[in-house]
This record gives structure tokens, sequence and C-alpha cells, in this order.
């Protein structure tokens, strides 16, 4: 929830406060880890009904390579931010699961055990940013 101070904030042009912005993150972070479980779930049950979906959908590899481009520093720079702020080692010791599984994932690229990998992974690192999320709430809390 965006309070006044941030709305006026922003309406004026400057930058809203940090943990605002740290919120944006780790939606940003959860919505990707998402949009990956969509994609890999739901594109290949798609390519099996519609298979001319195969050369327009599927970037292969090099699709997975550019989403653990952005996954890496999005999610570790939230996680690490975060830790600095509340002090929760758990957040980043379960982000740091979530994307060796998405890179052991990419290691079995195209066979099950890289889907399976890398749902999982996505799903870890998910987890990782709403306990983030969770552990910055319990601190302004005990800030409070």
């Amino acid at each position: 929830m965006i309070d006044s101070n941030t709305a006026k904030a922003e309406a004026i042009g400057v930058a809203p406060p940090p943990a605002m912005r740290e919120w944006r993150l780790d939606g940003l972070a959860i919505s990707a880890s998402m949009l990956c479980l969509i994609h890999c779930l739901v594109l290949p049950v798609a390519i099996a009904f519609l298979p001319a979906l195969v050369a327009w959908a599927d970037g292969g590899e090099l699709f997975h390579i550019v989403m653990l481009a952005i996954a890496v520093p999005l999610s570790g720079g939230t996680l690490i931010a975060g830790w600095r702020r509340h002090g929760a080692v758990a957040p980043v010791a379960i982000g740091a699961v979530g994307l060796a599984l998405l890179m052991a994932g990419l290691g079995y690229e195209g066979r099950a055990l890289g889907t399976g990998l890398t749902v999982a992974g996505g799903l870890v690192l998910a987890l990782a940013h709403v306990r983030n999320v969770q552990a910055r709430h319990m601190a302004n809390l005990a800030a409070w």
C-alpha cells in the first residue's frame, strides 16, 4: 500500500523511500518467478496441442540464459538489500538455493530433469522473496 507521502514524492519526481523500492523489486522478482513457472509448465502443454507454437514461443537455451541473467542480479541484489535492512539470513539462503536450482536446470535444458529443476528453482526463489517481504515487515514492526 502506498502512503500519501510516497504518492506525493512520486508526483513531484522524488524517489520513493528505500523500503518501497525494495518491496517493488521483491514484487517484480516474485512476478518473474511466476512467469518462469508458467513458461515451464504451460508452454509444453500448449506446444503438444499446437505444434505451430514451437517456432514462435520456444526460445530454447538462449531464453533461459537471458532469464537467468535477469534473475541473478535482480534476486541477489534485492535479497541482499533486504538482509542488510532486516538481518534475516533465511531469505538469502533460500534465494541462493533457488538460483542454484535454476542454474542446474540450464545444464539439463530440453530434458524433463531440466524442467523440474527450473520449476523448483522458480518456486524456491519466489518463496525467498516472500520471506524477504515478511522479514522486512517484521523488522518494521519491531522498530515501531
